[in-house]
């Protein structure tokens, strides 16, 4: 409604600046539609007019009176100021708005000054510091530590040199290109590694002493021919027991295991996760090869979504629920632990043994092999 005075009285200011009161009054309901509540609220008026033009607009607004403009709290533009970015990609970038030419962190300048002025804290030092530590390195580089108000901030940023911005942008982006091929040959490095061959995993798992271990001599003989038939069996026979003496762990070899699994942290199923088992692996394979026999010293990182090391887990596919011998999984099995993996798991439970057993959920492998007969095992 007070809209509607204003503009009313700028077009008789144009039309006819030396119109009197009464004149003005007489004009008004030209600018009413035909039948609309102003122009009724009009001709009520008029059946007793008011002395003056401002008796008019006091009953004008009386009758719609003008609605308060909602507005911000210095606290809310404060925030819109936390806020308020300057992104990496518009350094020493010149955009067209309107019909002038100006450089991107220029304009970021003047909008983060309106916003000051608006939450009432240009003439002080008030945000200064937080909206500076988010500014860009390449910004901050060229500012001083302090500021004693927005408006010698702000000029700061405005006359930052733009050839050294051109540069540091320049290096920002060979650094990105830098970190990309970096990233691409840490995943090829990962892809080699598990196109490695397993054929060295029982090479490894007869070195590897695990507790007291006895091995059963077998010797494969014919059975005597029947008279009747005509086949060839054979049968297995149990040769002597050899049984290799169980060591005693060191405290120094406790110490280089647990070292180990700081090194190498068990990671969680998740992308980050993922990201950093990718990283352990190709940084593993980097420093030991594909065909490094597993000791203490040479720790290996932890299959995503396996159970905790040292739960009492089997050493095959990292699941509780079965041992190591009775593990329904198969070689090559997307379930089966990596050679390498078994062969670690199975030296930190003899190093440490089993400390985390009642540090985790039992969680069983399910085995799905065998649905077509309606049968899985666990």
């Amino acid at each position: 409604a007070s809209d509607f005075i204003k503009a009313y009285n700028r077009s008789m200011m144009f039309l006819n600046p030396l119109a009197t009161d009464r004149q003005k009054m007489l004009v008004l309901p030209n600018y009413f539609r035909m039948g609309s509540p102003a122009e009724k609220w009009y001709d009520d008026l008029m059946a007793n007019p008011p002395g003056t033009w401002e008796d008019l607009v006091t009953a004008f607004n009386e009758w719609w009176p003008t609605v308060k403009s909602a507005m911000q709290t210095s606290e809310e533009y404060q925030t819109e100021l936390l806020k308020l970015k300057m992104a990496e990609e518009d350094i020493r970038v010149i955009k067209t708005i309107g019909w002038q030419r100006v450089w991107m962190h220029v304009k970021w300048a003047e909008e983060a000054l309106a916003l000051a002025n608006l939450a009432g804290i240009r003439t002080g030092s008030t945000l200064i510091w937080q909206v500076k530590k988010n500014l860009p390195q390449v910004i901050r580089k060229q500012l001083d530590d302090k500021y004693a108000d927005w408006t010698a901030f702000m000029t700061a940023v405005k006359d930052v040199n733009t050839t050294r911005l051109k540069q540091e942008r320049e290096d920002i982006e060979e650094w990105k290109r830098q970190e990309e091929e970096r990233e691409r040959k840490i995943l090829h490095k990962v892809e080699a590694v598990k196109k490695v061959t397993t054929a060295d995993l029982s090479v490894q798992l007869q070195c590897l002493t695990i507790g007291q271990v006895a091995v059963l001599q077998m010797t494969v003989g014919p059975v005597p021919q029947s008279r009747n038939k005509a086949t060839t069996h054979f049968v297995i026979q149990a040769g002597p027991r050899h049984t290799t003496p169980y060591v005693l762990p060191t405290e120094g070899q406790k110490e280089t295991v647990r070292k180990g699994l700081e090194m190498y942290p068990h990671q969680r199923l998740d992308d980050d996760g993922q990201k950093t088992y990718a990283n352990q692996l190709a940084d593993w394979a980097t420093k030991h090869g594909a065909f490094m026999r597993i000791a203490e010293d040479t720790l290996y990182p932890l299959k995503l979504g396996t159970v905790m090391i040292c739960s009492g887990e089997c050493f095959c596919c990292g699941m509780h629920g079965h041992s190591s011998f009775k593990c329904p999984t198969e070689d090559h099995n997307e379930s089966r632990l990596s050679h390498s993996e078994t062969a670690w798991r199975a030296l930190c439970n003899r190093i440490l043994g089993p400390f985390n057993k009642n540090n985790t959920q039992n969680i069983r492998l399910i085995a799905l092999e065998g649905q077509e007969n309606d049968a899985g095992s666990l």
